[in-house]
């Protein structure tokens, strides 16, 4: 994330307790807020489902889905390329070509969902009221994930705090509101909530807006950062695919009972990765970039051999503590969840033979996030071809493992897990490997005449 890794590091370094809780906070807010507010919602969608017995909430439910769905794994390519030329410019200190690409990649952002919100509504065949809430929900999002992955690095980290713990309460507020109060049904519920994100998004813009120089260079273009950094964006729009690619199967291979449990369960099981995520973001974007920027920073600088050696030996120590650091902690988690499984089913309204697919949907998720992680660390010694191979294993294994359970009668839960657990060995093997070889690899890439 562009730039965040010094105010996270402000936060911490007030060796208090509300200064940790911030920074942890944002790392969860960054990470993990829009996807978490989208479980929200489509859990509360199904208990209005069953109070109210409209089949329309069903619709609802499946509107949001997909909106999200389709926002996160179409813009993915586009936020690593905007976030990546974003760092990149705030290293250089040249602020002042950020603020023209990024308005115009807003602007044609916002545009292209539009159309793909109104393509939408059009297949799902929703009535024109549903409709107008959908197409709105998707602009509004499409940009929402846009801002959110520069703002946290180019504005302050309690600004995107403050976008979600607005946006969100008003969303659900206003969602309910419109629901009961003024009695509009499932068409209101989804209207209160798309109002919410368009809080969260013009908190999110004056945000960053205000952190942008207001005097921009106009000739700065994005173009060239998609020609260097185009690896990256396939690596994350084929990872983020595979998040999604075991529920479009099940919905496309199951009946729509099945497969709107299936989304249930595992939108819940990834609420078990919430605190890895924020450990891990923080981990990541203080103390392992700082040893990450002594090592390569030495080696620009001329460091002796001697000194490059240690160096190198800490970043291999910091990225080993993290891997392990984040498997403690979403063992920690898991183990609670596995546990409290029945009664946390029970209590959000799915039926007792959810268990089995909630545990192993819970297992697979936190595999998942290690593979994330190993892909993040990846990012960070420039190894875009692994990268990609991780994302690959996953989304792979993972379509094929589906069909398999399918033929077979297996929950498609265990096949995520197997897919998930192939992606998170393969990373593995791929990090230790750069770090067993970090001084070699390094000098190796080097041009020809540039070491001496």
């Amino acid at each position: 994330m562009a730039g965040i890794g010094w105010k996270l590091q402000k936060m911490v370094d007030r060796d208090s307790l509300a200064g940790t809780m911030s920074a942890y906070l944002t790392g969860v807010a960054v990470t993990s807020a829009p996807w978490l507010l989208t479980t929200a919602v489509l859990m509360s969608l199904r208990i209005a489902a069953r109070t109210d017995g409209s089949p329309t909430f069903a619709l609802v439910e499946r509107i949001v889905t997909l909106v999200y769905a389709l926002t996160v794994v179409l813009s993915a390519p586009v936020h690593i390329v905007v976030s990546r030329y974003a760092a990149d410019r705030l290293y250089d200190q040249r602020l002042d070509r950020i603020g023209a690409p990024l308005w115009r990649v807003l602007a044609a952002t916002m545009l292209g969902f539009l159309a793909i919100g109104v393509a939408l509504m059009v297949i799902l065949h929703v009535p024109v009221a549903l409709a107008i809430a959908g197409v709105f929900l998707t602009v509004v999002v499409g940009g929402q994930w846009l801002l959110l992955s520069v703002g946290g690095g180019l504005a302050s980290p309690t600004i995107v705090l403050r976008a979600f713990f607005a946006g969100c309460p008003l969303g659900l507020v206003a969602s309910l509101w419109l629901y009961r109060g003024l009695n509009l049904g499932a068409v209101g519920y989804l209207g209160g909530f798309a109002m919410g994100q368009l809080v969260t998004l013009a908190l999110l813009l004056h945000g960053v807006a205000r952190a942008i120089p207001s005097k921009t260079d106009e000739t700065a273009r994005l173009w060239p950062a998609f020609a260097e950094y185009w690896l990256l964006a396939l690596s994350a729009f084929v990872y983020y695919v595979s998040i999604w690619t075991d529920k479009a199967m099940v919905w496309l291979l199951a009946d729509r009972e099945a497969a709107s449990l299936y989304s249930a369960v595992t939108a819940i099981a990834w609420f078990t990765v919430v605190p890895a995520f924020g450990w891990i973001y923080v981990q990541i974007e203080t103390v392992f970039y700082r040893r990450f920027r002594a090592f390569y920073g030495g080696l620009g600088g001329g460091a002796p051999l001697a000194v490059l050696r240690q160096r190198a030996a800490l970043v291999t120590t910091e990225a080993t503590r993290i891997l392990r650091g984040a498997a403690l902690v979403q063992a920690s988690v898991l183990t609670l969840a596995l546990v409290g499984a029945p009664v946390l089913l029970r209590w959000v309204g799915l039926p007792p033979s959810s268990v089995l697919p909630f545990r192993l949907a819970a297992i697979g998720a936190a595999l998942q996030l290690l593979s994330l992680l190993e892909i993040l660390l990846l990012y960070y010694f420039d190894l875009r071809q692994e990268a990609l191979a991780v994302s690959l294993t996953l989304l792979g294994t993972e379509a094929a493992l589906i069909l398999v359970a399918h033929a077979t009668g297996v929950t498609p839960a265990a096949a995520y897990m197997i897919a998930c657990a192939a992606a998170a060995l393969v990373g593995l093997v791929l990090v230790r490997a750069r770090l067993a070889t970090l001084i070699t690899d390094t000098f190796q890439a080097q041009a020809y005449g540039d070491v001496v």
